[in-house]
């Protein structure tokens, strides 16, 4: 019988750590499966290849911390004979590694019976998936602390805010303290973006990558701080990371995130009444026939915020659009295409309120 899955895996590759690093997160890098026979605890010969493909990753990647088996049945036949065969499944999978030269220390195992199936019973091909042990490979994380305190641009006070942090790997959020202050354990080495949101506020995002010392984010002048513009009647806050294909009101799909941040925004701010502004990128002189044209883009594009916002819940009677056309570029002579970007974007600016 054939492996429902390919016989070999990626392995997650991640950069070679430093002996004296401490490990403080532990999750799963990589699952793969074996399958049995009706009533079997015997391995099929498909499935020698995965189990080499385990080892190898195993042995040659350090931060592979052990492997996990679970083992699982059908329910064809009594719970108590299912939990002895799962039981019988694991320990066939763990000998098989042992044989190929990995250390009892580095196995897990857990037998399950036919409590966690996969797929129902009620077909062929549902017992057959649920006749399976999965090998998850869990991998150490080295973590580091980031902390830093969310602050209003103003008054310099602290802002009581909800922080989102998102890697590569993880996405988590935390409330700081009434002072603004927020810390917590990142994976090390990694890029984090990072959001800000608080009541009376403009959302604020930053990038940056997760140093292991506070000594390093000084070298690099990296301030963990989060500065938040006041949501109050004049003032203006750009959507720095909404952006649009050139001569169209066709977000980049890069851009996608940010609509749900607006969103947020304005349901957090239940009193704010908002215009949407919209603009182009066209240096130079505006020609006569173009000005409509460069309106009706620059209107296009702010509608495509309103209809998001519109459609999720936000009174039409606290939204208004407008097209600058180019009158109001960021960079009126782009030099190169990240300018270019910046002058096709969308403007929230607070009308009434706050």
């Amino acid at each position: 019988m054939k492996s429902l899955l390919p016989l070999s895996f990626l392995f997650i590759l991640v950069q070679s750590l430093p002996a004296q690093s401490v490990f403080d997160s532990i999750y799963t890098a990589r699952s793969t499966e074996v399958y049995f026979a009706f009533g079997k605890a015997e391995l099929t010969p498909d499935a020698a290849a995965v189990l080499d493909s385990v080892v190898s990753g195993l042995n040659a990647n350090p931060q592979y911390l052990r492997v996990r088996i679970t083992a699982h049945t059908d329910s064809v036949g009594s719970p108590q004979a299912n939990e002895a065969l799962s039981r019988r499944r694991a320990a066939a999978v763990r000998d098989k590694l042992l044989q190929r030269g990995l250390g009892d220390a580095r196995i897990e195992i857990t037998a399950f019976g036919e409590r966690r199936p996969a797929a129902p019973n009620t077909t062929e091909a549902g017992r057959q998936r649920n006749r399976r042990a999965t090998l998850d490979i869990v991998i150490a994380v080295p973590m580091a602390t980031f902390a830093g305190q969310v602050k209003d641009r103003d008054s310099g006070e602290g802002v009581q805010a909800t922080v989102t942090f998102r890697t590569k790997t993880r996405e988590d959020s935390t409330q700081t303290d009434k002072d603004g202050f927020y810390s917590v354990r990142l994976p090390r080495d990694s890029v984090a973006k990072i959001e800000a949101v608080a009541p009376g506020h403009f959302f604020q995002t930053i990038t940056t990558r997760i140093f292991g010392s506070p000594e390093l984010y000084k070298k690099y002048k990296i301030n963990p701080d989060i500065i938040l513009s006041p949501a109050k009647a004049g003032e203006t806050a750009v959507l720095r990371d909404l952006f649009f294909v050139g001569d169209q009101d066709v977000l980049l799909k890069v851009s996608l995130p940010e609509l749900p941040k607006v969103l947020k925004f304005m349901q957090i701010n239940p009193d704010l009444k908002v215009e949407i502004g919209g603009h182009i990128n066209g240096p130079g002189l505006i020609m006569a026939n173009e000005t409509d044209w460069r309106r009706s883009l620059s209107e296009r594009r702010a509608k495509v915020v309103y209809d998001y916002l519109l459609k999720n819940g936000i009174p039409a009677e606290r939204m208004t659009w407008k097209g600058y056309m180019n009158t109001k570029m960021l960079f009126p002579s782009p030099r190169n295409e990240e300018e270019s970007e910046q002058n096709r974007r969308v403007e929230i600016r607070v009308t009434e309120g706050g």
